[in-house]
């Protein structure tokens, strides 16, 4: 993800009243009459890339009166969206990843459509009913429950969506419900380990004292894993340098046309005394946004000499590099 860093992205349930936010599980919310409850558990605490993960939600009646057109239903794997329930779309800072891997799920669930009422085409996403569409009659005290093992293929924001609701409705069903309750959950899913590389070169082996020249930096992910929350490029210059300028090219797809567009920052870059910053986006683990070219230019300012130049590439918590030996590059100049 070179030139657009990938959250996923996500369609949230439209317009339901009482929404919550929950960072961890369980998560339990109720609907606006008092009358259902609506509880969210899972059997690991949190969610890692390759590991299977049941969520159980479970909705019940807590009044005295028998419930009618109780619904249950879920978005799954959900990405890309703001913390108020606004739905990022393309603003989004990253490209969708992968939707989550469906393993089973318990009887009487199914999968919702992708309609244009419940997700953008786009989004990954993953959408289970585990009602009728017209409901189930609950007694007082009495409960339906819903069950989704799924397994995570990108690390990253994820943006799980339960909700529950019962007649009288306004407007149709799904998705204008209205008295919810609805548990927007929000975790983490941690990425698994990729390996992050840097290689270099100079466009000047020999440069003249006084002279200008430029070093060409290829920072690329090896895979398995696209990485998630970005890469620092780090280049801490001899003495012997002067720091001029620096740029990267990043690499994204149109989404209009589809053609791959190259584009060149200055911007992104942090020059402070002789250390060289740049926070790079993510890479994708293949594709046009696998890598991102940094360059920058400075002049031979001390006498003759060889100049040995370290650059080296970091990854950000919760990623892990699974080869550290490759995420630095030393250059050698000889100036004359």
């Amino acid at each position: 993800m070179a030139a657009v860093i990938l959250f996923a992205v996500c369609a949230v349930i439209p317009a339901r009243a009482q929404k919550f936010d929950h960072f961890q599980l369980p998560a339990t919310a109720t609907s606006t009459d008092g009358r259902l409850t609506v509880v969210l558990s899972a059997t690991n605490p949190t969610d890692a890339v390759g590991v299977d993960n049941t969520y159980t939600w479970t909705a019940t009646n807590n009044s005295t009166d028998t419930l009618t057109g109780v619904v249950l239903g879920s978005h799954w794997g959900d990405y890309c969206v703001g913390i108020n329930g606004a739905i990022l779309g393309t603003n989004c800072p990253i490209t969708p990843p992968e939707g989550p891997t469906l393993i089973s799920l318990a009887p009487g669930c199914g999968g919702q459509s992708a309609g244009a009422l419940e997700f953008d085409p786009s989004f990954a996403a993953l959408g289970i009913w585990c009602s009728p569409s017209n409901g189930v009659t609950l007694a007082p005290g009495a409960s339906i429950s819903g069950s989704i093992t799924i397994r995570p293929n990108t690390g990253g924001p994820a943006y799980y969506g339960v909700y529950s609701s019962h007649d009288p409705l306004v407007g149709p069903k799904p998705p204008n419900i209205t008295i919810g309750p609805v548990i927007n959950y929000r975790g983490m899913v941690a990425p698994a380990a990729t390996d992050v590389q840097i290689n270099g070169a100079a466009s000047n082996g020999s440069p003249l004292v006084g002279s200008t020249f430029t070093y060409t930096y290829h920072v690329h992910d090896a895979g398995p894993s696209g990485t998630f929350g970005g890469i620092t490029f780090v280049d801490t210059l001899p003495t012997s340098l002067t720091y001029i300028s620096a740029s990267v090219q990043i690499a994204s797809i149109d989404p209009g046309t589809g053609q791959t567009v190259q584009a060149t920052r200055s911007d992104m870059c942090s020059a402070v005394g002789q250390t060289v910053v740049f926070p790079l986006q993510d890479l994708t683990k293949g594709g046009v946004a696998n890598q991102a070219t940094i360059t920058l230019t400075v002049a031979a300012s001390g006498p003759a000499q060889l100049i040995a130049n370290t650059a080296t590439v970091h990854t950000a918590a919760p990623q892990d590099d699974s080869n550290l030996a490759n995420n630095s590059v030393t250059v050698n100049v000889a100036t004359r």
